[in-house]
């Protein structure tokens, strides 16, 4: 059965499959008003290398110099992702207000990194994005800390979109609908398959009944059924008639004699027949 024959099917056992049409309708609209919707925003922040390339000072010892500087302001980025999308920050985050089902993205080719937000209140949304563009400046700083850059020497990071813009979104809420008339829409095939089995199966064997009311069956194991033949009706055989009396033959005739017995003969057999 495929996809027009089930509709088929559905449109023509209405009675049973409209119902929960209609109840799985109005389940999704219901919950299409006590869903709240969600807030999304996101944020874009720019690996910046750096300004300065200070020449040492004559006769100073050399400083152990910034390997980030040979990597480049990419790897950075990239180093920065991981460690930001990390379970411990995503702590971090929840622990400051935030809502820690951030999602932090890169660039292809550069080193802005992007934070995708989605909280359940606007509050919620504000918070995540402060503490997660303060997460990224501090693991920035961080990773560059222990080489003592001077200032200038270093890779810094820029907020290109702070994210302020914080929009509903009811994404959420038509997912949730959508699945629910998708339930409800299964729910419905399955009932009116299964009521359409039923009546088929009901006439089935009324229709049966009436057969065997009809005309006996005779079964028998391995065989097909045959009807039983009906027994032949009764036949009464016909009176005999009595046979007419014959006249005594004269005496010294043997010829007549011999033919009116072999005439009362035949009649006899005649009559037995």
């Amino acid at each position: 059965m495929d996809l027009l024959d089930l509709l088929k099917l559905m449109f023509r056992r209405w009675y049973v499959s409209a119902p929960i049409v209609v109840v799985t309708l109005g389940a999704a609209l219901a919950f299409g008003v006590a869903i709240q919707p969600e807030y999304k925003t996101e944020v874009a922040i720019l690996l910046v290398p750096p300004t300065t390339t200070a020449a040492p000072e004559p006769d100073a010892a050399p400083r152990p110099g910034n390997p980030w500087l040979r990597i480049g302001e990419n790897a950075m980025a990239q180093a920065v992702q991981i460690s930001t999308s990390a379970h411990d920050a995503r702590t971090r985050i929840a622990a400051a207000g935030g809502d820690p089902d951030y999602e932090v993205g890169l660039v292809t080719r550069s080193s802005i990194l992007t934070v995708a937000v989605t909280a359940a209140s606007e509050e919620s949304a504000r918070k995540t994005v402060e503490a997660v563009t303060q997460l990224i400046h501090d693991d920035v700083a961080g990773r560059q800390a222990p080489y003592q850059p001077n200032p200038g020497e270093q890779i810094t990071t820029e907020v290109l979109d702070p994210g302020l813009n914080i929009v509903p979104s009811r994404s959420n809420v038509l997912r949730a609908q959508v699945v629910i008339v998708a339930i409800g829409m299964l729910l419905a095939a399955v009932a009116a398959v299964v009521h359409d089995a039923l009546v088929r199966r009901r006439a089935s064997a009324q229709l049966g009944r009436r057969r065997d009311a009809r005309t006996p069956m005779a079964w028998n194991a391995g065989q097909a059924p045959v009807r039983t033949p009906r027994p032949a009706p009764a036949v009464t055989p016909a009176p005999v008639s009595p046979a007419p009396a014959v006249a005594p033959a004269r005496s010294g005739s043997t010829e007549e004699t011999v033919l009116l017995t072999t005439t009362a003969r035949n009649i006899r057999d005649e009559a037995g027949r």
